[in-house]
C-alpha cells in the first residue's frame, strides 16, 4: 500500500508539473477562455499558484521541493528573472525574522523553561480538571505568543499526556484525556492571534501589508488588538471544554518544577529582552526582524550559550522557512499581475462586505475558516488570502488592514481539521481524540471565533 502511494505521488507531481508548463505555453488561449480578464502574465501567475497549492496540499513531493521548484518555474514563466525571484524570497527580511523565532523556539524545547512556566500555572490554578484545563490553555496561549504555536504544543504535549496517564484510575479517564489534548491544540492556536511572531501566516501578512498595501503595523499595534482577542478566545474555549468535564474531583499531579541550570536563567533573560525590544524597539529604531536575529545570535555566544548550534539546526523547521520565503514571491506575483483581485471578486460578495465592520469581519472570518480546510495549512492560507484581501480592499476603496485583520487572525485558528495545522497533529498524536471529536468541538468554537474577532475589531475601529 505504501509503495502504491509513493508511485501515485510521483506520477501526480509530474502530471501537475506538465499541466503547469502546458498552461504557461498556452497562456494566451487560456486567458481568452477566462474572458480576457487576466492577461497572459496573469494566467502564468495563476498556473504557478495552482502548481504550488496543489503540490503542498496533496503532498506530492516534500514541501521544500515543491517550494523550490516554484523558484525554478518563475523565470521560465517570464514573470520575474531568477535573481529577482531569489532576492524577493530569501533576500527578504522575513527570512531573518522567522529563522530567529524558530531558533528561540528550539531553545525553549531544549531547556526546562517552558515546562516550568506550565507547571507554575498548575500550582496557581489548582489540581481540579477544570483548573488544569485553564492552566494548559493559558500556558499554550502565552507561550505561543512568543515562540510559535508548534513549539508551544511540543512543550505542553508531554505534560498533558502525563496528567492523562496519572488519571487512569478515574471513570472519566478517556473523556478527560480528550479534553486535555484538545487544550494542547487550542491554547497555542489562541496565542497565535496575540503577536505577529506566533505564526508564519502573521509574518507574511505584515510583510504583504507593508510591501503591497503600503501599511506598517507595528508589533505593539498588533498586540493591542491581538491580545484581547486571544484572551477572549481562551475564555470561550475554556468554557466550552470545561462544560464537558464529568468529574471535577482533584487530580493527583506531580507539580514539581524541574531543576534550573545556568541555561534556563540565560534563556529567561534573553526571552524577556526579546519581548522588551519587540514591543518597544520600534521607538528606538530597532525593527522586529532585527530583534529576532539578534536574540537568536545571543543564544550561541561563547560562554553565554543556551544550546549547541548542531542541536538547534536539527530542531529548526527548514521546510517552514522555505515555504514562507517562496510564499512571499507568490504573493507578489498574485498582486502584481491582478490574480489576487480576480480571485477575490470571484469568491467574495461585495454586498456582504458592505454590511458594516462587524458583519464584514464575521463574513471574512467564517469564509477564511472554510477555505483553510481546502488549503490545509495556516501558512499556505496566509500566502494566498492576504494579497487577495489587499487587492479586494483596493477595488472596494476600503482600508487594507480592515480586511486583512479578520482574515489573518482567523488563519491562526485551525479548529476543524487535524491536517490544517501541525499543532493539531501534535495533540492528535496522543491518541485521546478523533478527527470527529475535533470537528464536533471545532464547529461551535469556530462560530464563536467569528463573533469574538468581529466584535473586537469593531470595538477597535478596524475597518
Amino acid at each position: 500500500m505504501g509503495s502504491k502511494k509513493i508511485i501515485l505521488r510521483r506520477v501526480g507531481f509530474y502530471l501537475l508539473l506538465a499541466g503547469c508548463l502546458a498552461a504557461l505555453l498556452n497562456a494566451g488561449r487560456l486567458d481568452m477562455a477566462l474572458g480576457g480578464q487576466l492577461g497572459e502574465k496573469g494566467v502564468g501567475a495563476l498556473a504557478i499558484l495552482a502548481f504550488a497549492v496543489l503540490g503542498w496540499m496533496l503532498e506530492l513531493a516534500p514541501i521544500s521541493v515543491t517550494s523550490l521548484f516554484v523558484l525554478v518555474l518563475i523565470p521560465v514563466s517570464g514573470l520575474m528573472d531568477f535573481k529577482e525571484a531569489v532576492r524577493d524570497s530569501f533576500g527578504d527580511s522575513v527570512f531573518a525574522f522567522f529563522l530567529g523565532v524558530l531558533l528561540l523556539s528550539a531553545a525553549f524545547r531544549e531547556t526546562n523553561l517552558g515546562k516550568s512556566i506550565t507547571i507554575g500555572l498548575f500550582r496557581v490554578f489548582g489540581r481540579r480538571p477544570k483548573q488544569v484545563l485553564l492552566g494548559l490553555l493559558l500556558a499554550g496561549c502565552l507561550l505561543a505568543m512568543w515562540i510559535t504555536e508548534v513549539a508551544s504544543a511540543a512543550i505542553l504535549f508531554p505534560i498533558a499526556m502525563s496528567v492523562a496517564e496519572q488519571s487512569k484510575g478515574r471513570k472519566d479517564h478517556a473523556q478527560l484525556g480528550k479534553l486535555l489534548l484538545l487544550a494542547v491544540a487550542w491554547g497555542p492556536a489562541f496565542g497565535g492571534v496575540g503577536t505577529p511572531i506566533a505564526t508564519g501566516a502573521n509574518l507574511i501578512a505584515l510583510n504583504y501589508l507593508e510591501e503591497l498595501g503600503g501599511i506598517t503595523i507595528t508589533f505593539l499595534d498588533w498586540m493591542k488588538i491581538g491580545v484581547p482577542i486571544a484572551l477572549t478566545l481562551l475564555g470561550a474555549g475554556w468554557l466550552l471544554l470545561s462544560s464537558q468535564v464529568r468529574d471535577n474531583g482533584e487530580l493527583e499531579l506531580d507539580t514539581q518544577i524541574p531543576p534550573w541550570t545556568r541555561r534556563e536563567w540565560l534563556l529567561l533573560f534573553y526571552f524577556l529582552l526579546a519581548i522588551l525590544l519587540w514591543v518597544w524597539g520600534g521607538g528606538w529604531g530597532i525593527s522586529s526582524h532585527h530583534v529576532a536575529l539578534l536574540i537568536a545570535v545571543l543564544l550561541f555566544l561563547p560562554g553565554l550559550e543556551v544550546l549547541e548550534w548542531k542541536t538547534a539546526l536539527k530542531s529548526v523547521s527548514w521546510d517552514s522557512i522555505i515555504l514562507i520565503c517562496v510564499g512571499v514571491v507568490i504573493g507578489e506575483l498574485l498582486y502584481q499581475y491582478g490574480v489576487a483581485e480576480w480571485i477575490a471578486l470571484k469568491f467574495f460578495s461585495k454586498s456582504l462586505l458592505s454590511g458594516g465592520p462587524f458583519l464584514t469581519a464575521l463574513y471574512i472570518v467564517l469564509a477564511t475558516s472554510v477555505l483553510k480546510v481546502l488549503f490545509s495549512s495556516n501558512t499556505v492560507s496566509g500566502i494566498i488570502m492576504t494579497p487577495i484581501m489587499i487587492s479586494l480592499a483596493a477595488s472596494l476603496g476600503m482600508g487594507a488592514w480592515g480586511l486583512v485583520a479578520p482574515c489573518i487572525f482567523s488563519t491562526a485558528l485551525s479548529l476543524l481539521v487535524i491536517t490544517s495545522s501541525p499543532v493539531n497533529v501534535v495533540a492528535y498524536a496522543g491518541g485521546y481524540f478523533t478527527p470527529v471529536d475535533l470537528l464536533k468541538n471545532g464547529i461551535p468554537m469556530t462560530l464563536l471565533t467569528g463573533v469574538i474577532i468581529a466584535g473586537w475589531l469593531t470595538v477597535f475601529g478596524v475597518g
